[in-house]
C-alpha cells in the first residue's frame, strides 16, 4: 500500500493472540473472543470521540461515519437505537457480528502485508514483519511488532503506552494471557497485568463488561431444536441426478427440499450430509474448531504403511505440515518448468494417433500422470507402475472409505502384487533424493518432504515418508479427471473450443511461451472454461469429517461423534447461485455476473483447513493442458453424439464411454 496503515485496536488484539505454530489465534472460549473484539471496536469508536461511556452508560457522541468498515457498522447500530444501554449491553449485542470483525481485520492485515494468508485458513507473519520486528502501526509510524512490545511492557518494569493499557485490558479480561503464557510466565507478569488492565477508565468499561460476559445472553441460545429430516435408499433410487452420478446437483436438490441438514439412512452409519453457503461460510471460520479429518482416513492410511499424513492431520500438526511443504506445492513450480511441462504435453500426445479413438479419461490420466510425477518427484515411473497404484488406490478407497468392498479383497495376489510395486516405487524416489542425487537440481516437492523428516524425524518418520512421497500421484489421478471434463466440454462447446483455439495460437505464434506471457488476459477464455469445468465438474464435492464437539446449524444439533459429509460443491448447483447451473457457461466468472465472488458459493478446492494447497498449481497445469490440446490436436467426440455420463466413486469422473478420435495434428508434436 502505498501510505502505512493506521491499525485498529481488534486488529492489534488479533497480532497479539495470534500463534504461530497453528496459524490462527490462542484457544479462548468462543464467546470471551467474541465480546474482546466488540469491546476493540467500542474502544476505537471511544478514542474517535464518537460514543462515551463510563462505568453504567454508553452514549453516542457523533453519528457521522468513520469511513473505517470495522466500526461503521457499529456506530450505526449505536446511532439507531433510542435508549440509552450499558457498556456491556453493547459488547454482549455486538459480538454477534465478531465473526464479521474478524474477517475484516484478518483481511487488512493481509492487505497490508503483515500477515500471510494460506488458503486453508491459516495466518502467519510476513517474512518481512517476522524477520525487522517492525510493520506499519498507528498514524503512518513504523511500529514495534506487538507482541514483542506487550511483552516488553510486561516484563521489562516499561511504561505502557495509552494504547497498550487498552490492549492489556481487553486481552486480560478475555483470558488471552493465561492462553498465550507458560503459566510460570503468567506468574511473573500477572501483577502488572492487572495493574496495566485498571488503568485506563473508559478501557475499564469495557473490559468489565466482557470479563462477566462469559457466556452467550439466552437470546443467543436455541431454545427449540427442530430434528434432522433423513432420506432413505427410495429417495436415492428414485432420483434421475443421481442416477447420472451427480452427486453434489443430488444433494443440492435436498437441501432446496430439506434445509443444510439431513442424514443419510442406508446402512448403520447414516452420515450426516451438510450443504449450502452458510454452511461453507460455518467450515470456513469455525470447521477447525468442531471437525476432525483422521477418523476415516485411518484405515487407508494403514494399508499404505503410513500412520498420518497431511490429509489426515489437524490443527497445528496440519499447519506444520502445510508451511513445509508449501513452496513444492506452489504456482511457481509450474512457471520455473514451463518449457518441461510443454514438452510432457507433446510427447504425451505422441501416443495419440491420428486416426485413433481414444479412452478420454484413462488418456488424460496418463497424460497427467506423467507431468505430476516429473514436478512434484522428479522421477518418471513406469505407465504400468502408476497403473498399478492407481489401482490399488482405487480399492482401498472403495474398502476403507466408501465401506463398498469386504477388506479380503485387497488381499487378492493381484493387489499384493501391486503394493509390492508402491513399496519398490517408495524406495526408488527416496534414493534419488539425496543430496549428491539432487545437487544442481530445481528443489521439489520430495526435498521438502526429506528436509522435514531430516529436521525433525519424529514428526515425519520414515514410516510415513513413503506415502508422502507418492501422495502427488494420487493427486494426479484426480486432476487427470479434471482435465477429461475439460477436454469433454471443449468438444462439446465449438464456440468455447474456438475461443480457446485462437488463445493458443496466438500464445504460441512466436514459438513456446514463457512464464511471463501467460498474463490473466493471455489465458482469459481458457481459464474461464478451467473455472466453469471445475464448477460443474467438482472431482471432489465432498469431505469426510467427524463432529469432534457438538455444534449447531440452523436449530438442528449436531452431535459428538457424528460421521459427516460437508458437501462444499454443492452450492455449484444452486440456481440462486448461478444462473442455469446446470449449464456450462463460461461467462458467468465475466464482469458484472462474476458469480463466482459470492462469498463461499464457488468452492472447486475445498473448504477451511484442509482446502487444496496446490490450487494455484493445479488451474495453471489445467490451462497449460488445455491450451495444449487446442494448439496441436484437432479432436472429435466418439460417438458425435456422445452425452457425459459420471461415474461417482470413488471420485467423479467421466464415464468409460467417453472417448475422441485425432483427427489431425494442428502442429507437430515430436
Amino acid at each position: 500500500m502505498s501510505e502505512a496503515p493506521t491499525l485498529r485496536f481488534a486488529e492489534e488484539i488479533l497480532l497479539l493472540m495470534l500463534k504461530d505454530d497453528t496459524g490462527y489465534v490462542v484457544p479462548i472460549p468462543e464467546w470471551r473472543m467474541s465480546c474482546a473484539l466488540a469491546g476493540s471496536v467500542l474502544m476505537d469508536l471511544a478514542l474517535d470521540n464518537k460514543i462515551d461511556t463510563d462505568l453504567e452508560t454508553l452514549t453516542l457522541v457523533d453519528s457521522t461515519p468513520t469511513g473505517d468498515e470495522l466500526l461503521d457498522p457499529t456506530l450505526a447500530e449505536v446511532a439507531q437505537e433510542q435508549e440509552v444501554h450499558t457498556s456491556q449491553y453493547w459488547v454482549e449485542r455486538i459480538a454477534q457480528r465478531a465473526d464479521d470483525i474478524s474477517e475484516a481485520a484478518f483481511d487488512r492485515l493481509v492487505d497490508y502485508g503483515i500477515l500471510d494468508y494460506d488458503a486453508g485458513g491459516f495466518f502467519s507473519l510476513s517474512s518481512k514483519v517476522a524477520r525487522s520486528g517492525r510493520y506499519p502501526l498507528v498514524d503512518g509510524r513504523q511500529g514495534e511488532e506487538i507482541r514483542s512490545r506487550i511483552m516488553r511492557t510486561l516484563f521489562d518494569d516499561e511504561l505502557p503506552d495509552p494504547r497498550d493499557v487498552a490492549i492489556i485490558g481487553l486481552v486480560n479480561y478475555c483470558g488471552g494471557f493465561e492462553a498465550m503464557m507458560e503459566p510460570e510466565e503468567f506468574e511473573m507478569a500477572k501483577d502488572r497485568i492487572e495493574l496495566f488492565s485498571g488503568m485506563d477508565l473508559i478501557g475499564r468499561s469495557i473490559a468489565r463488561a466482557v470479563r462477566s460476559s462469559y457466556t452467550p445472553p439466552e437470546s443467543l441460545r436455541s431454545i427449540r431444536r427442530r430434528p434432522i429430516p433423513g432420506i432413505g435408499i427410495f429417495d436415492l433410487l428414485r432420483s434421475p441426478t443421481l442416477r447420472s452420478g451427480n452427486i453434489p446437483k443430488f444433494f443440492a436438490e435436498k437441501y432446496e427440499q430439506l434445509g443444510p441438514a439431513f442424514r443419510l439412512k442406508i446402512g448403520s452409519v447414516d452420515p450426516i450430509i451438510l450443504v449450502g453457503g452458510e454452511v461453507n461460510r460455518w467450515v470456513q471460520r469455525k470447521g477447525r474448531l468442531h471437525l476432525r479429518t483422521q477418523d476415516y482416513l485411518h484405515d487407508f492410511q494403514t494399508e499404505w504403511g503410513t500412520a498420518r499424513s497431511i490429509a489426515s492431520l489437524d490443527g497445528a500438526d496440519h499447519f506444520r505440515f502445510r508451511k513445509a511443504v508449501r513452496a513444492g506445492n506452489a504456482r511457481v513450480v509450474v512457471e520455473d518448468r514451463l518449457a518441461d511441462l510443454f514438452g510432457y504435453c507433446r510427447r504425451g500426445f505422441q501416443n495419440w494417433g491420428v486416426g485413433e479413438v481414444v479412452p478420454g479419461e484413462m488418456a488424460c490420466q496418463r497424460l497427467i500422470g506423467e507431468q505430476i510425477a516429473q514436478l512434484s518427484t522428479s522421477i518418471s515411473p513406469s505407465q504400468a507402475v502408476v497403473e498399478e497404484l492407481l489401482a490399488f488406490e482405487f480399492r482401498a478407497l472403495l474398502v476403507h472409505v466408501m465401506g463398498m468392498l469386504p477388506k479380503f479383497t485387497l488381499r487378492t495376489p493381484r493387489m499384493k502384487r501391486y503394493k509390492a510395486k508402491i513399496l519398490e516405487l517408495y524406495a526408488h524416489i527416496h534414493a534419488t533424493h539425496t543430496p549428491g542425487q539432487r545437487e544442481g537440481k530445481r528443489r521439489d516437492l520430495v526435498d521438502d518432504l526429506m528436509a522435514l523428516h531430516q529436521a525433525d524425524p519424529q514428526f515425519l518418520p520414515e514410516t510415513d515418508l513413503g506415502f508422502a512421497f507418492i501422495a502427488p500421484l494420487i493427486a494426479g489421478h484426480y486432476l487427470g479427471s479434471a482435465t477429461a471434463f475439460a477436454v469433454y466440454e471443449l468438444l462439446a462447446n465449438a464456440d468455447v473450443l474456438e475461443q480457446v483455439t485462437a488463445e493458443a495460437d496466438a500464445l504460441f505464434a512466436n514459438g513456446d511461451p514463457v512464464a511471463a506471457d501467460l498474463s490473466m488476459e493471455a489465458i482469459d477464455a481458457t481459464h474461464r472454461v478451467i473455472m466453469e469445468t471445475l464448477r460443474l465438474h467438482p472431482v471432489v464435492p465432498a469431505h469426510n469429517r467427524t463432529a469432534m464437539n457438538t455444534f449447531e446449524v440452523e436449530g438442528m444439533e449436531i452431535p459428538v461423534g457424528s460421521t459427516l459429509l460437508i458437501s462444499f460443491a454443492s452450492t455449484h448447483f444452486l440456481e440462486k447461485h448461478f444462473k442455469d447451473a446446470s449449464r456450462f457457461d463460461i461467462d458467468r466468472f465475466l464482469p458484472p455476473r462474476e458469480e463466482h465472488k459470492q462469498a463461499h458459493v464457488y468452492a472447486p478446492f475445498g473448504l477451511g483447513t484442509h482446502t487444496c494447497l496446490g490450487s494455484r498449481w493445479t488451474e495453471l497445469q489445467l490451462v497449460v493442458n488445455l491450451l495444449m490440446v487446442a494448439r496441436h490436436l484437432e479432436l472429435e467426440m466418439v460417438p458425435a453424439d456422445y452425452k457425459l455420463r459420471v461415474n461417482p466413486f470413488p471420485k467423479l469422473s467421466p464415464d468409460r464411454k467417453f472417448k475422441f478420435r485425432v483427427v489431425r495434428h494442428r502442429h507437430p508434436v515430436a
